[in-house]
């Protein structure tokens, strides 16, 4: 297989040096013609914090009070009406103030700290996935100590204000990661801090040097982010100073919420200056919006026009495709409303039972002497739960979890797949590792859907490098948040003319280490249903009518795309031939 994925790298590299021959001209001049874009032009708002009151709208926003990390030296206060108060909201703009003066911190179990200070954050009231998050700021002290910031954090961090709705992730771990949009502090004045942090090695520090220099900081500045799946660009000022392709990137995949905060000390704010009192940052808004062709708006800010959202959902009615979900629900990027948990039961297995080792399903008769909850040392929670009558395993704090029939070990060699449906709405990492003694074994990683169920196909030649098939006596799930599983078993190939309604994905699997795990396999075969051929089929079953669809990690897409590919390329190499047969 290694050596047949390098001839096919090859063969592509010659081709696509041919195609570059007989292209150069077109792509010249695309690069010629093509102006240099900045910000997007087109937008609409979504939510506006435009600071218009006379205290803070708390509606948007939570007091983080219990906020303590690198070595930082303030309290954070709730205080927006003393007279030493740390947030000022008037003439349409706040300022958190930092003050020097000792306290005993109340969100700090009345520690004492030498500094107060304010740090805000949208969390459960205001949370954004994609579009453009943008600011209006100013600084008003040069002195050093300082560190002002504009950030955003992935919503299912275990910070304040906890919800309960599996906000449970540590830092900066999938669901609790970070952007930085605008980070500062006055040892290193003349630029400002970009920055990532997450655990894919996503992204990366850059920092934009402000053209007018330290003092730039103190006049007001708009800072902004663009963000879709695949990609994030930084602006100042409507000048995108840096972009980062997060295409492969597991994280930034979810909703994420605002953090305005002035710190003080700590480890990048450094040594306070002894002739300081005082530190405020006066920030004029805080906007979301989504990408609109309905104007040609290149910001995000008081005059941008607000969306049409006839349900509230603050998903815009263009790309709403729940357009009448009830009020006050979570809803998803699609303006669907979000489940805690299924709406319906696993959908009904289609291979027949004389094809099949059952390990857990209601459809089969599942093999004698399984536990489903083995104690490895887990702390993933295991229960049964019912939905339509078809019982399901519940993983709820999934980090790993075991099935073990080692009293009643199987020898699959005579199969061609493992099988199992899952559902989840917030997991970012899902991987089935079969196991034969030793441990041997291998994980495969499944590319997740959310809200829907899913049935994954795994070839059992993904594992077969690995684990003995002629004595497989464990299964091992590893992951993140709550997963249901259901319908899980081997199953052999069986031709079938049938028509199904279901839709199915084909491409290939990839396995790789995944948790504490020996052993991997790099093989990119698979099989499906209906043939000996090497596909990986995966399937998505739902009541609705947006149905998607599931793929392992790896998943290029179909034979079809790829034999076009080819065809096409042949048609240049025709074409190149002829011409030098002419000549």
């Amino acid at each position: 297989m290694h050596f047949i994925l390098n001839y096919i790298k090859v063969r592509t590299y010659k081709m696509k040096a041919l195609l570059r021959k007989n292209f150069i001209i077109l792509s010249v001049w695309t690069l010629v013609t093509l102006p240099l874009a900045n910000a997007q032009a087109g937008w609409e708002a979504t939510w506006i914090e435009r600071f218009d009151g006379t205290s803070v709208n708390w509606n948007n926003w939570t007091a983080q009070t219990n906020a303590n990390y690198n070595n930082e030296i303030q309290c954070y206060t709730d205080d927006d009406s003393s007279a030493l108060r740390n947030y000022d909201v008037s003439n349409g703009t706040l300022k958190i103030i930092a003050r020097r003066g000792a306290v005993n911190c109340e969100g700090l179990n009345n520690i004492n700290r030498p500094w107060t200070s304010g740090r805000l954050n949208s969390k459960d009231k205001a949370e954004f996935l994609y579009g453009r998050i943008e600011a209006r700021i100013k600084f008003e002290e040069l002195r050093g100590g300082t560190w002002p910031a504009f950030w955003a954090l992935e919503n299912r961090i275990a910070e304040q204000p906890i919800k309960g709705d599996n906000d449970t992730v540590n830092w900066p771990n999938p669901g609790a990661g970070e952007i930085d949009i605008w980070e500062w502090y006055g040892r290193n004045g003349s630029s400002y801090i970009t920055n990532f942090f997450n655990t894919g090695g996503c992204g990366g520090e850059f920092r934009p040097q402000y053209p007018g220099g330290t003092s730039d900081v103190q006049d007001f500045n708009v800072y902004a982010i663009e963000w879709t799946p695949d990609n994030i660009k930084f602006f100042l000022n409507e000048q995108m100073v840096v972009e980062h392709d997060i295409s492969a990137c597991p994280q930034y995949k979810e909703p994420m919420f605002v953090l305005i905060n002035v710190a003080m000390g700590g480890n990048i704010g450094g040594a306070i200056d002894p002739t300081l009192d005082t530190a405020t940052m006066e920030v004029d808004y805080v906007a979301h919006c989504v990408a609109s062709s309905a104007n040609g708006a290149t910001g995000c800010n008081e005059t941008t026009p607000m969306v049409a959202d006839a349900d509230g959902d603050s998903v815009a009615d263009s790309v709403d495709q729940c357009p009448t979900t009830p009020a006050n629900v979570s809803v998803d990027s699609r303006g669907c409303e979000v489940f805690e948990e299924p709406q319906q039961a696993a959908p009904e297995p289609e291979a027949a039972s004389e094809n099949v080792i059952a390990l857990f399903s209601d459809w089969y008769d599942n093999i004698a002497m399984i536990d489903y909850d083995p104690d490895w040392g887990q702390a993933t929670q295991v229960t049964q739960v019912q939905y339509e009558g078809d019982t399901v395993l519940k993983y709820s704090g999934l980090n790993y979890q075991g099935t073990d029939f080692g009293d009643n070990r199987q020898d699959v060699t005579d199969m061609d797949n493992l099988h199992f449906d899952y559902w989840t709405n917030d997991a970012s990492a899902l991987a089935m590792y079969l196991i034969s003694p030793g441990p041997q074994e291998t994980p495969v990683s499944v590319a997740l859907e959310l809200g829907t169920w899913q049935q994954v196909v795994i070839p059992l030649s993904e594992y077969a490098s690995v684990v003995d098939l002629t004595n497989t006596f464990q299964l091992k799930v590893t992951g993140s948040g709550t997963v249901y599983l259901d319908n899980i078993y081997f199953s052999k190939n069986v031709e079938s003319t049938e028509n199904t309604t279901s839709s199915t994905n084909t491409g290939s699997a990839s396995t790789g280490n995944t948790g504490s795990t020996s052993g991997s396999t790099n093989t990119n075969t698979s099989t499906t249903n209906t043939s000996t051929s090497n596909t990986t089929t995966s399937t998505s079953a739902s009541n609705n009518t947006n149905t998607p669809t599931t793929s392992l990690i790896g998943s290029d897409g179909s034979g079809g795309s790829l034999s076009l590919y080819w065809l096409a390329l042949l048609g240049v190499c025709i074409g190149y031939r002829r011409r030098h047969l002419l000549n």
